[in-house]
């Protein structure tokens, strides 16, 4: 039985079998339009859409990041709110009501 070893393959009819499937393989991109840039010269609605959809999925996460960041801050700041006007109607709550608390006039600086 006899081995195919790669001297064998790569020379007679197996380079040039080899040299077609190789060339086939670097020409398969023109022939289906396949490279990224073939249509870089052409001004048509398939670029137009690639590029706003690249700019649309670029900004997405940063958007998305940003409302996060915006709606926690609201939360935190509406927390720190409440718990301003709890301490202080707790504080106000806690004062008896006497006569001390309401003088008639305010102290007024010695002249």
């Amino acid at each position: 039985m006899k081995t195919a070893s790669l001297s064998g393959i790569l020379s007679g009819k197996g380079a040039a079998l080899t040299a077609a499937l190789s060339a086939a393989i670097v020409a398969s991109p023109r022939v289906a339009l396949a490279c990224a840039v073939c249509s870089a010269g052409r001004e048509d609605e398939s670029n137009t859409a690639f590029l706003i959809s690249t700019i649309f999925l670029s900004l997405l996460p940063l958007g998305a990041l940003g409302t996060l960041v915006f709606v926690l801050w609201r939360r935190f700041q509406k927390l720190e709110q409440s718990e301003l006007g709890s301490a202080r109607s707790q504080s106000s709550a806690a004062l008896p009501i006497t006569a001390a608390n309401f003088s008639e006039s305010p102290a007024s600086p010695a002249s």
